[in-house]
């Protein structure tokens, strides 16, 4: 019995974090109608900061050489000064179902790289996966532009920042060998805070006079759980499970953003939306049959 009820625990924990993930999107294009992006950025890891350094602080594990603190700086340029950046102007232009479905991608840009830098061998799984989800991007691409409230452009940026969330993936490897990723996650937020920052004080103070309750939930909502709080989870599912079933299961985050956004914002479920979602997930399931890489898994799907 003790050992079925951890199990539920566990499988809750990693269901949670692809929940809140999932729901992160369209906590972002309401949040953005009202909240300059710059400011939404800076509260949003503001707050993730201070509790993973509340944590950190009470574990003592934070503490790490001056070498590493440059490296990490340095990445966080990629994620999540870059990668949030498109994806947070990208949720504002576009559609949150299109956002979330090609966020999806970024295990078969990190093959990509890993492939051109010799770090991967190709199979026939892995490149018949990049076409199918690619086919599936294309479908979804192409059918947004009949849907009110979908934009090439807003998709283009959520590519700018799949391509920014790889790179960082395919980079941070080795580093992880060196930090934890309770380390790595708190730097990075703590050094995007001197660019947030100065970003966030050009924008207007207008919108203090606009805010409501919800809005700020949803910010609460983005810092607390989306950034510290689905982190968490995902950790302690990651020791309890292989990193197979948890890349699968981060596949079901689309599935989730597309109900969500035709239930709570009232969008459309599209023929070629469903298709191109469903050959998607195919495509990045197709790729992660072989043996998955539990870092490699961890930094792909933990950006949001």
């Amino acid at each position: 019995m003790q050992s079925y009820r951890k199990t539920a625990i566990v499988y809750l924990a990693l269901f949670s974090a692809m929940l809140i993930w999932g729901l992160s999107f369209l906590a972002i294009k309401d949040v953005v109608k009202t909240v300059p992006i710059f400011t939404l950025l800076f509260l949003r890891f503001i707050v993730a900061t201070i509790l993973l350094g509340i944590l950190g602080g009470i574990q003592g594990k934070l503490r790490l050489p001056g070498r590493e603190l440059v490296t990490l700086a340095a990445l966080s340029l990629l994620s999540p000064v870059g990668y949030f950046l498109f994806e947070t102007f990208g949720v504002s232009y576009t559609q949150p179902s299109h956002v979330s479905v090609i966020i999806a991608t970024i295990p078969t840009v990190v093959f990509l790289i890993a492939f051109f830098r010799r770090q991967e061998r190709a199979t026939w799984n892995k490149g018949l996966g990049i076409v199918v989800a690619y086919i599936g991007i294309f479908l979804i691409i192409g059918s947004g532009r009949h849907e009110s409230g979908a934009s090439l452009t807003g998709d283009l940026l959520i590519l700018g920042a799949v391509l920014c969330a790889a790179t960082r993936t395919v980079l941070i490897v080795d580093v992880l060998k060196r930090v934890t990723p309770l380390q790595l996650t708190f730097y990075q937020f703590f050094f995007s805070l001197f660019l947030f920052g100065p970003l966030a004080a050009t924008d207007s103070l207008r919108w203090l006079t606009q805010v409501t309750p919800t809005i700020v939930s949803e910010i609460l909502f983005l810092g607390v759980l989306c950034s510290a709080g689905a982190f968490l989870t995902m950790h302690y599912a990651l020791v309890h499970l292989s990193a197979t079933k948890v890349a699968v299961s981060a596949n079901f985050i689309p599935i989730i953003t597309l109900f969500a956004e035709v239930l709570l914002m009232g969008g459309s479920l599209t023929f070629f939306k469903v298709l191109g979602t469903l050959a998607t997930i195919a495509g990045v399931v197709l790729t992660q049959l072989d043996k998955v890489n539990l870092k490699t898994v961890v930094e792909g799907i933990e950006e949001g």
